[in-house]
């Protein structure tokens, strides 16, 4: 069996994807005292740190010493966003990506592959500056990773959503067990894409998600439905609303738990509504068999792990390329062997 470990773990992204794919997650590390609750929640028979990743040292956690055939990591985006201050390095979250090769390092055994993600930015900037340091930085520790093993893609092309949400993916082959980087990124599937599917415009939901007719966000969204229709989503912003493609879905965020920009509203049969959040899990391809939130979680703090998270079905794609393009595998739950 497979055997994954989990860094930046969120709400457990590429816990989910991985268990879709039968690797066995042996270890999540997550600081947000949230996250870590509905982590335990949901993977009851995993390790779960709650503590500082600067505090992790592979020492202390035998789970880190044995085989690890993929680690993970959605470090912190903050400071490499446009929507952000754009430090980069230079800011303390963005320093946090270099914890990852140190612990990679302290290991037994390094882990054979690493999945990263984060804002397309990370590549984009200054003509690929940053990339560039997290790939000599991978390299420095032994793995095999260049420009063409970071790729930005769309969960609106890769995954079953109608969600346009463009995510910074970096996969890197360890050259203790690989003699190159093999891993082939998912190509994009012509799946015709319905918004109604993960949005319901006939039934009545709670009464708060509900915009009162005369909030100026209402006008707002009244004004624009007048010229562009109603068959498509609104987009809440700083200081106005805009009309959405139809059939598609902005890209979610963690503001939508802090009531601000970014927030999609649809018009149903009763009024303006935020989208509840069913139909957001719903649209990062959680499914509710594989996932619930606990009770005594808030509302807001859903909206932000929600919005913070990956799209699982872009991650489960990845896990399934790793798994068919870098190890042979027969049985993944019983059987590896290297390609």
């Amino acid at each position: 069996m497979l055997c994954h470990v989990a860094l930046f773990s969120g709400l457990g992204g590429f816990v989910l994807a991985a268990e879709r794919n039968g690797i066995k997650t042996v270890f999540i590390n997550e600081v947000d005292e949230a996250c870590c609750i509905t982590l335990k929640h949901n993977f009851k028979d995993t390790k779960i740190s709650s503590e500082d990743v600067r505090h992790v040292f592979a020492k202390d956690h035998e789970e880190l010493n044995g085989q690890i055939d993929i680690l993970s990591a959605g470090f912190p985006c903050q400071s490499f966003s446009v929507a952000g201050d754009n430090l980069g390095f230079e800011d303390e979250r963005g320093k946090l990506f270099f914890e990852i090769p140190r612990l990679c390092m302290e290991m037994k055994s390094p882990p054979k592959v690493l999945l990263l993600e984060n804002v397309p930015n990370l590549k984009l900037f200054d003509g690929g500056a940053r990339i560039r340091v997290v790939i000599n930085q991978l390299r420095k520790i032994g793995y095999w990773v260049s420009i063409e093993n970071a790729q930005i893609l769309d969960s609106y092309a890769i995954g079953n959503t109608a969600q346009r949400r463009e995510r910074l993916f970096i996969v890197a082959a360890h050259s203790k067990y690989f003699k190159k980087n093999k891993f082939v990124f998912p190509k994009p599937k012509k799946i015709k894409k319905d918004l109604w599917k993960y949005v319901d415009r006939k039934s009545k939901q709670e009464s708060k998600l509900y915009l009162d007719e005369e909030n100026k966000y209402a006008r707002m969204i009244r004004r624009n439905s007048e010229a562009d229709g109603t068959n498509r989503l609104f987009q809440i912003r700083r200081v106005d609303a805009r009309s959405c493609p139809e059939n598609v879905c902005p890209t979610l965020t963690a503001n939508m738990g802090g009531g601000g920009h970014n927030v999609p509203f649809v018009i149903d049969e009763v009024g303006i509504r935020r989208l509840n959040v069913s139909e957001l899990m719903a649209l990062q391809c959680i499914r509710k068999s594989e996932f619930e939130f606990p009770e005594g979680v808030s509302e807001n703090t859903k909206l932000s792990m929600i919005g913070n998270a990956i799209c699982i079905d872009v991650a489960d794609a990845i896990f399934k390329n790793i798994i068919e393009t870098m190890f042979e595998v027969e049985n993944v739950k019983d059987a590896m062997v290297l390609s």
